[in-house]
């Protein structure tokens, strides 16, 4: 608000007012959507604070919840991202161990989750423009009052580079069967952030087609939720439409549309070569139908 003041002139609280209510939109949710999910708000005064959430309420169904400033309802915002960044990696460093182990990842968090107060997180990318930013933003204040966060910024750590360690076991696989990285063909399905949407904001399957691409694998993507323009002027990527048929080394299912869950186990290998491998970061397919998954 400082911003707004010096850039009018005005003094906050005299000559202007500023009611806040954090987003809670959930990119291609259809069930979730602005009217049915619950709205906090606040305001600058008591008085600004009423206005807004009046506003809110002749459209918010589900109801309003207001706080008592601008600072509570957007540390709200903050930590419910931070809390689902938190849990993700978690159950992203678990994937990473039971790999070594030996065991499926989703049969362990299907036997997990018969208890009743077991959280159903998956591992996977964390990408998009609210989840993997406003852990840093809290983090970032913290250090300047001095408290340094460890756990938040391990959990960062963690899910940013979940990319580096999808595409390092993709050539493990890739050379232990016998094949060559250099020259080989990928085929990523997904783009997109996450599944059944269009934002492509802070991907980190960019991350993962870049890695590969640095073994001098040739990459092909396809993701039918995304404008095409949209990912060459962002990430300088064309999108492949449909791809070959029988002609790539790997196929990474990177996001899971419904596009892809439609094609099965039979429709994706068939973009694959014979020997092909298919990396199923989504459990997309049965454990049985992949060669990798996390």
């Amino acid at each position: 608000m400082p911003f707004l003041e010096n850039g009018s002139g005005l003094t906050l609280n005299e000559d202007f007012f500023v009611g806040y209510s954090p987003e809670r939109i959930n990119p291609g949710d259809k069930q979730h959507r602005l009217p049915t999910i619950l709205k906090v708000t606040s305001g600058s005064t008591p008085e600004a604070a009423d206005y807004i959430d009046s506003i809110y309420a002749t459209i918010i169904t589900a109801g309003t919840h207001k706080t008592s400033s601008i600072k509570v309802a957007e540390a709200a915002k903050v930590i419910e991202n931070t809390q689902r960044d938190v849990n993700i990696a978690l159950v992203n460093e678990l994937a990473m161990i039971f790999d070594r182990v030996g065991i499926d990842t989703e049969e362990v968090l299907e036997a997990a989750g018969t208890k009743w107060n077991f959280l159903p997180f998956r591992p996977g990318l964390v990408g998009g423009h609210c989840i993997g930013v406003d852990p840093y933003y809290l983090t970032y204040k913290a250090q300047q009052l001095g408290y340094h966060p460890q756990m938040i910024l391990a959990g960062r750590y963690v899910n940013d580079n979940m990319s580096l360690y999808v595409s390092s076991q993709i050539i493990k696989r890739m050379i232990s069967v016998g094949g060559t990285p250099r020259h080989a063909r990928a085929l990523i399905l997904g783009l997109a952030f996450k599944e059944n949407c269009p934002d492509i904001r802070n991907t980190k399957v960019v991350d993962i087609i870049k890695e590969l691409q640095s073994f001098g694998i040739h990459v092909d993507v396809c993701d039918p939720w995304v404008d095409a323009d949209a990912a060459q002027a962002e990430y300088g990527l064309s999108l492949v439409e449909k791809p070959e048929r029988g002609a790539y080394d790997v196929v990474v299912i990177a996001v899971g549309h419904e596009q892809f869950k439609a094609l099965g186990a039979k429709g994706i290998r068939a973009f694959g070569k014979p020997e092909s491998l298919v990396y199923d970061i989504k459990y997309v397919l049965p454990a049985d139908a992949s060669d990798e998954r996390l």
